[in-house]
């Protein structure tokens, strides 16, 4: 068995989306926290390890693997079939990672911009967040659709895109400048995927590891209580 350990910022960065994956499909692993609120991220220490200073990051052996997308993709291909639904042909695998490509560089994309529109600009913030709700509520009526009638993403079947689509959502909405209350059916999704034995397992090492590393969040990281 791989000796896995995994870079992250627990609760409140998309890390989140591979604690929840590693737990999913049982693999053991380490903990490591980043702590990405005092720049640890940008210390050469860290630098070694992910180049860019990002979480998650996942070592396997002394290997590393960055970036969300390729850190699932590697999970599902030692646990197959558990994160996502099985594809039975090439057309199917590559929606599937279309799906998460998505996931991390349109719908993250926008939710930050949301959340945190100072990565975007050194001015005035307005235009760049305005930009942001506009394409968030794009994709949340697109969302909103596809999980109507307590469906998953891939109908039936659950994935880790539900945990991900999950986490942009709650985080987006954490600023109470989306109107959630127009979108029952993502609501619903968001209470279904929490309620997971696997995602309560990941809120938990998330929480101790937390605990573990002293984290205060600030005002400005506080996520809305009905999401948390």
């Amino acid at each position: 068995m791989p000796n896995y350990t995994l870079y992250q910022f627990p609760l409140r960065a998309c890390s989140s989306v591979a604690v929840n994956a590693m737990i999913e499909v049982g693999l053991e692993f380490e903990d490591r926290v980043v702590n990405i609120m005092t720049g640890e991220q940008n210390e050469p220490a860290y630098r070694k390890v992910h180049p860019f200073g990002k979480v998650p990051a996942l070592v396997v052996d002394g290997e590393v693997i960055i970036e969300n997308v390729s850190i699932l993709l590697y999970i599902d291909s030692v646990r197959p079939n558990i994160l996502f639904p099985e594809a039975k042909t090439p057309l199917e695998r590559a929606t599937i990672h279309s799906d998460l490509v998505w996931c991390t560089a349109t719908m993250h994309t926008a939710i930050r911009q949301v959340r945190m529109p100072m990565r975007y600009t050194g001015g005035d913030v307005s235009g760049v967040q305005e930009k942001g709700i506009e394409e968030t509520t794009h994709m949340l009526n697109i969302v909103e659709e596809r999980v109507a009638g307590d469906r998953w993403w891939y109908g039936d079947t659950w994935s880790i895109v539900d945990v991900y689509i999950n986490w942009c959502i709650t985080t987006a909405a954490s600023t109470d400048l989306l109107p959630m209350n127009d979108y029952p059916a993502i609501r619903s999704h968001i209470r279904r995927v929490r309620e997971r034995p696997s995602f309560q397992a990941a809120l938990k090492r998330q929480m101790a590891a937390k605990e573990k590393a002293g984290l205060e969040f600030p005002e400005a990281m506080t996520w809305r209580t009905e999401f948390d």
